[in-house]
């Protein structure tokens, strides 16, 4: 055989003598050429053609069959990875769900609260609704200060301010909700839900005004507008509240800062007398919490001129701190000497915020301090309109106020806030729970009062004092609003 001749890779006797031919075609005993090589070309290409995988071939039953498995594996492997980031995201949502559709009954119960039409809100407004000139100069003075100038509401306070445990829905584990707050809550309208701020945007939305300051939703944060109060705060928090409201305030470019009228809310102090004679916590002195409360309002007068700030005068104990005890044993907690420590310190805060008005240091055309004494001589845990116990004023812990409660307040706050001092209610009839609030006549208050007879009445003032209560506050109020000041509002 010569070196030329190749030898096959496989016996040629297992060839197809056609294949054979074709192979031996280049040796040296090789046949002529002929057409033949063509066809044996066609014939064998695939013997000698690289390999190769056609698309079509996977068509083929075999490929079919694993092609199928291939994608089926995948298949699985795809929809596993998809479940399985799918539970580990949403693992909480899914336990909240179940959680909601376990306890369905508990989540449709909506907390109780008090409102009013607005329909019957205007009623009672009526006559100073259609008094109001659209023409009038807004005032420079305030004592010549309506409702209907009001264009700020404020509040600085604890967590009674804030209206902590409040909430809209029975066992919702949330705490604050600003939005139900008995002076700045707008969550819902007047209809929903009774707040100071809810009637005085009613008043502003029949005069065309703007109203600022309202606070919604839940927790603290800007949605608080501008309620500020804090949970747990003491009067020694005062000055801070004070400066974030004047910052909060300024920081509103629709808010004329030094012309607009502006309504803020104080009330402190309760938790110094709830911590009192429980461990190493001693309560603020007299002085001292006079003397905070000062400093906050002369920060208030200084950086927030047309400001009238309503102070609440501290209620006594059994109304807030001892109400558990009174409500699930039927009696005050402690020793008669803790409970008398415990009066002594209300009463010692309440004749501090006296003080702070009466002095008048704080008083002038742009500024005033009234105290609203409405629940002071209320000694006794909350009582409803049959004269029982009911805990539906309170929040849970039976100390916070509940949205019921917040709304109670707000009814009784507002007629305060029209009463003159002096003549101010002092022990409101807080379960007196019905849809009608304290009217406004046509000069913005109700009735002849002190406030009328000392502005339009020619009788010498001697007169008029033999009629008024023989108090300390009485006295000295109506003494400095002959002067010109403010007694009411």
């Amino acid at each position: 055989m010569h070196d030329t001749e190749r030898t096959p890779l496989f016996p040629r006797y297992a060839m197809n003598p056609n294949l054979q031919i074709f192979l031996n075609r280049n040796t040296l005993y090789h046949r002529l050429p002929s057409n033949m090589d063509t066809r044996h070309e066609e014939e064998y290409k695939e013997y000698y053609d690289p390999p190769s995988f056609p698309i079509f071939s996977i068509c083929r039953p075999r490929n079919r069959l694993i092609l199928t498995l291939i994608l089926g594996f995948l298949l699985i492997f795809i929809l596993f990875l998809i479940l399985f980031r799918g539970n580990e995201e949403d693992i909480r949502i899914y336990t909240k769900m179940e959680e909601l559709s376990t306890s369905s009954e508990t989540v449709k119960i909506q907390a109780q609260t008090l409102a009013i039409s607005k329909s019957s809100l205007k009623s009672g407004m009526e006559k100073y609704l259609k008094s109001i000139d659209p023409k009038e100069p807004y005032p420079d003075d305030v004592n010549a200060v309506k409702p209907h100038h009001i264009r700020v509401i404020g509040a600085m306070g604890d967590s009674l301010t804030i209206g902590s445990r409040a909430q809209n829905i029975l066992d919702d584990t949330r705490t604050q909700y600003p939005g139900n707050a008995y002076f700045t809550g707008m969550d819902a309208e007047v209809d929903g839900h009774l707040t100071i701020y809810n009637i005085f945007r009613v008043i502003a939305e029949e005069t065309g005004n703007k109203l600022y300051g309202g606070s919604t939703g839940v927790g603290y944060g800007d949605n608080a507008g501008f309620d500020v109060a804090i949970g747990g705060m003491k009067s020694d928090d005062i000055l801070r509240q004070a400066q974030v409201l004047v910052q909060k305030i300024r920081a509103v470019k629709e808010i004329d800062v030094e012309k607009d009228w502006k309504l803020v809310s104080l009330w402190i102090g309760t938790n110094d007398v709830g911590d009192l004679g429980y461990g190493d916590r001693p309560p603020i002195p007299v002085d001292q919490y006079k003397a905070y409360i000062e400093k906050g309002i002369s920060y208030l007068k200084e950086n927030l001129p047309r400001t009238i700030v309503t102070v609440i005068a501290m209620f006594p104990p059994q109304l807030l701190q001892e109400a558990h005890s009174i409500m699930t044993t039927g009696h005050r907690p402690d020793s008669e000497e803790r409970q008398k420590q415990r009066d002594e310190l209300s009463d010692g805060y309440r004749n501090a915020s006296y003080k702070i008005q009466n002095e008048g240091k704080f008083n002038d055309k742009n500024f005033t301090v009234v105290v609203q004494p409405f629940a002071t001589e209320y000694t006794d845990a909350y009582v409803d309109q049959q004269g029982h116990y009911n805990s539906a004023f309170y929040a849970v812990d039976l100390f916070h106020l509940s949205k019921l409660g917040h709304a109670i307040l707000a009814k009784h706050y507002w007629q305060n806030l029209f009463e003159p001092v002096g003549e101010k209610t002092k022990k409101a009839d807080l379960g007196d729970t019905s849809e009608h609030i304290f009217e406004l006549d046509e000069v913005g208050y109700s009735e002849i009062t002190v406030y009328h007879i000392l502005f339009y009445s020619t009788t010498p003032l001697s007169k008029h004092l033999e009629t008024v209560s023989n108090n300390s506050d009485s006295l000295q109020c109506l003494s400095r609003k002959n002067s010109g000041l403010r007694t009411s509002f």
